[in-house]
């Protein structure tokens, strides 16, 4: 089978002839890869490792993004991030809310909101047709939406998550900006791809490790109708929804089915309720799942045998039948040792139906 043969076998909950590997990294962990295996670039990784995936993109031409003084960065919303060391990684920390203090609707009419001219899609042929016998997927970033993150880069967490109770008139209509713009750029995006996309990628974390970050309800209310038009794009394009969300979102589930929802990830096994066995069992056949070798204790901390190990009982779990990609339950770490990434693309390889 091709890659893109493999994954789209399986996702529709049928085995192929392996099972379809998944990847995700920070930088860091990209540069010590290619130094500790001898490899050129990231294209050279995901062929060493033979992952079925391939992300695509258009190109931002938008106003600039960089602070040259301050070395900070601005998102297309306009939220400012600064680039903080933690522990062994660094990432991009919001260091500004941009309407902390807004609460009128009406003053939503006045701010800067994104638009789909700051892209160039002229590239995605390109892009397209290098990929055309793997998975292909919307790669993460701006081509791949979210509306609680953004909520929460705007508003900050706790407005994110209380608004949706004290304001709720402005809180929708902040939704019903953000996926004005949301809708338009998939739109454009899907229409230039001419039906080569394969997954809309959708990033949301909705779970804590306990359990959901707000009710049932909420989400039905606030989150569904949004996910619901983006979904609607994909489908009509001929893609498949795949949702991120890490957390405790076993509850959420059966909603997710609902909305159109065709493969999760990540599986953050150590999080209530999401053992990937009673997953399976009960909800294997309505969507696949992606992701669910466990970064938090077995790759970070696991001998590379405890890790072999680990990879065959979740593949022995969740690949049989279809419906599944494995893969890290995060981006991997700077805590990850590169023999216990290596381990997990061996054994999953190996793994047989």
């Amino acid at each position: 089978m091709t890659p893109k043969e493999r994954v789209l076998t399986a996702a529709r909950h049928k085995e192929p002839d392996r099972v379809p590997l998944f990847y995700r990294d920070v930088p860091e962990i990209e540069e010590r890869l290619k130094r500790d295996l001898d490899l050129k670039d990231r294209e050279a990784i995901l062929q060493y490792f033979a992952i079925d995936f391939r992300w695509v993109e258009p190109r931002y031409v938008g106003p600039p993004r960089r602070d040259e003084g301050t070395g900070n960065i601005r998102d297309l919303w306009g939220v400012e991030y600064k680039y903080v060391t933690a522990g062994v990684g660094a990432y991009w920390e919001p260091v500004g809310i941009p309407l902390l203090e807004v609460h009128d609707p009406a003053a939503l009419e006045d701010y800067r909101w994104p638009r789909v001219d700051w892209f160039d899609f002229s590239g995605l042929d390109t892009q397209l047709a290098e990929y055309r016998d793997y998975a292909i997927m919307t790669a993460p970033g701006d081509a791949s939406p979210n509306l609680l993150l953004t909520i929460q880069n705007l508003l900050g967490m706790e407005r994110a998550l209380m608004d949706m109770l004290l304001n709720p008139e402005f809180y929708q209509r902040l939704i019903d900006k953000i996926v004005k713009f949301q809708l338009a750029f998939l739109e454009r995006l899907f229409t230039e791809a001419r039906g080569r996309i394969d997954f809309l990628r959708i990033g949301d974390d909705f779970g804590s490790q306990q359990g959901l970050l707000f009710s049932r309800e909420l989400w039905r209310r606030f989150m569904q109708p949004a996910l619901r038009a983006m979904d609607a794009i994909a489908k009509r394009h001929g893609a498949l929804y795949y949702h991120h969300s890490c957390g405790a979102i076993r509850e959420l589930i059966p909603l997710l089915i609902e909305t159109g929802v065709d493969v999760l990830d990540p599986v953050q096994v150590k999080a209530n309720g999401m053992e990937p066995g009673k997953l399976k069992a009960k909800f294997g056949r309505q969507i696949s799942f992606s992701g669910g070798v466990d970064e938090q204790e077995l790759l970070s901390r696991g001998t590379p045998q405890e890790v072999r190990e680990g990879v065959r009982s979740l593949l022995d779990v969740m690949a049989p039948g279809g419906g599944f990609f494995v893969g890290p339950t995060h981006n991997f770490q700077c805590d990850i040792p590169t023999e216990n990434i290596v381990t997990l693309y061996e054994v999953a390889k190996s793994w047989k139906y």
